[in-house]
């Protein structure tokens, strides 16, 4: 039989394949001939090597089949989700009248939602590497919409209400090492840009649809309402999740091995994981974009509506065209990364930072005499940038960890960058309240200037993002 008949679809086996749930694309039906040689050189007799052969193959298919439908569970997980966690910015308004509060309380909302989140994240990586994403996929659903639904019983005590939200935070605190884990044992590293991009785009729609739904449900209901309504979407996506998320074939040992890399010594893990200069400056960079996401996020539509003068409905629409431009951004700048920089993702980082700087700085000055339809482009640089860098941070923390770690290290990263998500809005909205809007943009341009220049300190060799040639693509 001809090589060009035996080819399996383009595709080979990595060595690492059954040892850690690690698939590489590469064409040629030779690779995948001298992977198998190294598998069944044990195997005995030629008819136990050629079942034990074909067991490989019939593994390999399984896997890279389902991982598809891998992708749509996190996905949507993700969707439902962020419909909740990125709620409290169309939610403000309906809450600032119903609790009578002033701009530095309604950031309170979103700093205690991601702060929660962030102190949860880190030993949430932990627990993933050591138990497996599964596990933490339900506890990530479960534990951030029961106390949603339970929020909405507090119509009156506004101390009782930032507790549960508090309490939800702690359960979206899981989101981004489950995720991260799940896909990078799934996915190969020469799609796995794309496929990061497209998860974290979920995060964005849901934001988009929550700019629309949850605006259109609280003027007919209440904001309650709008809560209880989120809590049932994220109640059936843990029902799907149970019956259809799988570990990959093979990829069980990742999860052995972290349960007995768990019984070393902690401080020792501790002290490799920061001394690691690449994972602490990613780290230090995202805290300072999650900054600028959390304030996009809880005062974009607010600034525009009492300082611009645009209409709530209008303000909402501009909101929502942020999260999708952010959406568009995520699978953008993962295709980039992909196919234009060959798999180095530094590059496309620091396009982002310079891009999230100019967004931001131009907000700051913009009147609202100035064309609105000039003003379109302001808001889709804001949302590819301020939104849209997430896919590409946590991607590359993925890829300078042990496979045994990458939720630890994940976990880690974003517990920077909700810390960050936390403390932005909560700080914005204190210089807003007694300096005014255009200060409030311009400390945050100031951090936007910080993460571009850490940008370049980032010990991870790659081209030079303005010395490509358009022909790899």
């Amino acid at each position: 039989m001809s090589q060009k008949e035996n080819r399996t679809g383009g595709v080979r086996l990595n060595p690492d394949f059954f040892s850690s749930g690690l698939i590489e694309v590469v064409p040629g039906y030779k690779k995948l001939t001298i992977y198998l040689s190294r598998h069944i050189r044990h195997a005995g007799s030629s008819k136990k090597s050629a079942v034990y052969k074909q067991t490989l193959i019939n593994t390999y298919i399984n896997n890279v089949n389902y991982r598809w439908v891998i992708l749509s569970i996190i996905f949507f997980s993700q969707f439902v989700l962020s419909i909740a966690g990125y709620g409290w910015g169309p939610l403000a308004p309906f809450f600032k009248k119903l609790f009578s509060l002033n701009s530095t309380q309604i950031g309170t909302i979103s700093s205690t939602f991601y702060f929660t989140a962030a102190l949860s994240a880190f030993p949430a990586g932990i627990i993933v590497d050591r138990y497996g994403v599964k596990k933490g996929l339900l506890s990530w659903l479960a534990l951030t919409g029961f106390p949603l639904f339970f929020l909405s019983f507090f119509h009156k005590k506004f101390s009782i209400f930032l507790i549960m939200v508090g309490i939800a935070g702690l359960g979206y605190g899981l989101g981004n090492p489950v995720a991260s884990k799940g896909l990078f044992i799934w996915f190969e590293k020469k799609i796995r840009g794309t496929v990061f991009g497209i998860r974290q785009s979920a995060v964005t729609v849901g934001s988009a649809i929550a700019g629309i739904l949850l605006i259109y449900i609280s003027q007919k209901s209440g904001p309650f309402v709008a809560l209880r309504t989120v809590s049932l979407l994220i109640a059936i996506m843990m029902v799907l999740s149970y019956f259809f998320y799988k570990t990959p074939k093979g990829g069980e040992d990742t999860i052995n091995k972290g349960m007995q890399k768990g019984k070393k010594s902690i401080i020792s893990g501790f002290t490799d994981l920061f001394s690691n200069k690449a994972l602490l400056t990613i780290s230090l960079v995202a805290a300072m974009l999650g900054m600028g996401q959390g304030i996009v996020s809880t005062f974009f539509l607010l600034y525009i509506y009492e300082k611009l003068g645009y209409s709530l409905l209008t303000a909402g629409s501009l909101y929502t065209i942020v999260m999708i431009s952010g959406a568009i951004g995520r699978i953008f700048w993962g295709v980039i990364s992909d196919w234009l920089f060959n798999g180095y993702r530094k590059p496309v980082l620091i396009i982002i930072c310079f891009l999230t700087l100019i967004s931001v700085t131009t907000l700051a000055f913009w009147v609202s005499t100035w064309s609105k339809l000039l003003f379109l482009p302001v808001v889709v640089g804001l949302g590819i940038s301020c939104w849209g860098w997430n896919g590409i941070t946590f991607l590359m923390v993925t890829e300078i960890s042990d496979s045994t770690e990458t939720a630890t290290f994940v976990g880690l990263a974003t517990t920077f960058g909700w810390l960050g998500l936390s403390l932005g809005p909560m700080v914005f909205g204190n210089i807003t309240d007694h300096f005014g809007y255009f200060y409030a943009w311009m400390s945050l341009a100031f951090f936007c200037n910080l993460s571009f220049l850490f940008c370049f300190l980032i010990p991870i060799p790659g081209p030079n993002p303005f010395k490509v040639k358009w022909g790899n693509f």
